[in-house]
């Protein structure tokens, strides 16, 4: 074999290598494509899946609860249920309630001279109506714009020995009711004495109204005070002038 036949056999060999080669780099590169386009679309995926929007929560009816999900969702209603009676009792809510009752029923009642009251109105409370129907003791009144009505029930209950147990209810002009205060009476030595009941409300429903309730019945306790402040001044200064003439003391 010639050298010149020998050269030409190695040529055709290394050609047929590097076409060999090519072709494998260029496989490789479009492998290397094919997987990362399929990266980016799963990725893609990913992103569309995470961003999907869940279904919305929906509550379950009490009827499509079972025995050990009915147990939790009455524990977890009487949780929150005690914790807005706490919010109720740190307040003294009932007690501001119960003033503010008391106050309007004084100056309802048709012996009232309060010098305060022109046309129904005292103050930031103008009173609408005041009266008793089916045993309910019953007093509509407006406070900034917005009216409510005081319910008594005291007269629907019986008494047991000398004690009665009976509700106070304030509604809106919707008729919800915003608040029911459990209230105790005892007849003893000393007269009639009512008492709220430290179990805390039995319905409440929390809003505005309760700061303008509770900053209303205040300023009228301090006017209240105020009135009977001065009047004890006015005994006292009556007692003293009664006593220097019995007892003949004018220095």
């Amino acid at each position: 074999m010639t050298g010149a036949l020998i050269f030409l056999l190695v040529t055709v060999v290394i050609m047929v290598v590097a076409i060999a080669v090519i072709q494998v780099g260029k496989n490789r590169q479009r492998i290397k494509r094919m997987i990362l386009d399929r990266l980016i679309d799963d990725s893609d995926i990913g992103r569309l899946e995470a961003h999907e929007p869940e279904p919305p929560d929906v509550e379950s009816e009490p009827s499509d609860l079972n025995a050990e999900e009915s147990r939790a969702e009455l524990a977890r209603i009487q949780k929150l249920i005690e914790d807005r009676k706490q919010i109720a009792r740190d307040t003294d809510l009932s007690y501001h309630l119960w003033g503010l009752y008391r106050i309007l029923v004084r100056y309802t009642s048709p012996h009232s001279l309060d010098r305060f009251m022109q046309g129904g109105e005292w103050f930031e409370v103008k009173i609408l109506h005041a009266g008793n129907q089916n045993d309910l003791n019953r007093i509509d009144f407006e406070l900034k714009g917005a009216k409510y009505s005081f319910v008594n029930d005291e007269e629907q209950h019986g008494w047991s020995l000398n004690m009665k147990s009976f509700s106070l209810f304030l509604y809106d002009d919707s008729d919800n009711c915003l608040i029911e205060i459990p209230m105790k009476l005892r007849i003893d030595s000393t007269g009639r004495n009512y008492s709220v009941a430290s179990s805390g409300p039995e319905a409440f429903l929390a809003g505005d109204w309760v700061n303008d309730i509770i900053n209303v019945k205040l300023k009228h306790q301090s006017i209240r005070n105020r009135e009977i402040r001065a009047q004890e001044h006015e005994e006292r200064l009556c007692e003293i002038e009664e006593l220097r003439g019995k007892f003949g003391i004018w220095d």
